[in-house]
């Protein structure tokens, strides 16, 4: 989809930097050694695999532009209920992208539910599934549209020890198979980096403290899922509010999202309400996933305002008890079979 992936990748990179970075921050990592560790797990996977069958035509294999993120909780109890030792489960938020076949440019956003089992002390293979939000990039019988599709992602990983890097670092190996009805499925196999976190307390420095509503601004550049199309510059304008100690893994945010203008299609601004996942990675560093409507007018469509979806997956560090800076990847989804958006943005954030 465009240039969309050099974001991503972007992210990628920025979010285990600030992970890297925050190292001596954090408690053991080990899974056998804490056995009830509530801890961050992180990784980015690329590689390559093929489509088949529904609307897979020319082209099948996904051209080496096959990547993954994911980021997720590690616990030791299933519904409550303590687990043998050497399982664990987990639940994952992943950004899947299935690369560039012929006429189809699908990627999209699942939530997984994945059980681990421990090898050995720091290696382990792990099986996911999950529903799968899919939005694919195609032309059919003439006209280009975003097809969009709910199908099933099951994943397959094996973490196997880097053991020069920081504790619970390793590397990924993985496995995906997408399964929709009435379109293709896919296959594809990825190898990159990973990282299990040892449970995070708040650093009180940093931890935002109760009731405190934060504004930001961020900026960067918008792409619409479309040919034909430019990039844009962007920006968006936040309030959000932590919701304390009682849902601490919890945020609610109002923006107003001022899209930019694609020079064919898009020049969309308006109205967002999402509700935010916070999972800590380190006492100053966090992942986190939103979702929520999304209320715009577009003035290439005569001023028209339509509903939509945004979804964010966003990486923030706590430079104080007051300020934070973030990145994130945004996706518009209008659900309209067309003028699908992404944004990538950096931004900061202060408490009043």
């Amino acid at each position: 989809m465009k240039i969309k992936p050099i974001y991503t990748t972007c992210l990628a990179a920025l979010l285990f930097a600030c992970a890297g970075a925050a190292h001596a921050q954090t408690v053991p990592t080990d899974v056998t050694e804490a056995p009830d560790d509530h801890g961050a797990y992180l990784s980015a996977v690329f590689g390559n695999g093929r489509i088949h069958g529904g609307n897979a035509e020319g082209k099948v294999w996904m051209r080496g532009r096959t990547f993954e993120i994911r980021a997720g909780r590690q616990q030791r109890t299933l519904f409550g209920a303590s687990l043998p030792d050497g399982l664990s489960e987990r639940i994952d938020f992943v950004h899947y992208n299935e690369g560039h076949p012929d006429n189809n440019h699908r990627d999209g956003f699942a939530v997984q539910w994945l059980m681990v089992r421990q090898l050995g002390a720091r290696s382990a293979i792990e099986l996911g599934v999950g529903p799968y939000l899919s939005m694919n990039t195609t032309i059919i019988d003439g006209r280009q549209i975003d097809d969009a599709n709910v199908g099933a992602l099951v994943s397959v990983g094996l973490r196997l020890p880097l053991g020069f890097m920081p504790d619970g670092t390793h590397l990924r190996i993985g496995y995906n198979h997408v399964q929709m009805r009435n379109v293709h499925r896919s296959d594809a196999l990825m190898i990159g980096i990973g990282r299990q976190f040892g449970r995070s307390e708040a650093d009180p420095e940093t931890d935002p403290a109760d009731g405190q509503t934060w504004f930001g601004l961020s900026g960067g550049n918008s792409i619409t899922n479309m040919s034909g199309t430019d990039g844009a510059l962007a920006a968006v304008l936040e309030a959000r509010r932590y919701l304390g100690e009682r849902m601490e893994h919890w945020a609610v945010s109002g923006k107003f999202l001022f899209e930019g203008d694609d020079g064919a299609r898009v020049d969309r601004r308006g109205l967002a309400a999402q509700l935010f996942y916070v999972q800590r990675v380190t006492p100053r560093f966090a992942m986190s996933a939103g979702l929520g409507p999304y209320v715009a007018r577009n003035r290439r469509a005569d001023n028209e305002t339509r509903g939509n979806l945004l979804v964010t997956f966003q990486a923030e560090h706590a430079l104080t008890r007051h300020a934070r800076v973030f990145a994130n990847f945004n996706r518009v989804k209008t659900f309209r079979q067309t003028d699908d958006r992404d944004l990538f943005q950096v931004g900061f954030l202060k408490d009043f």
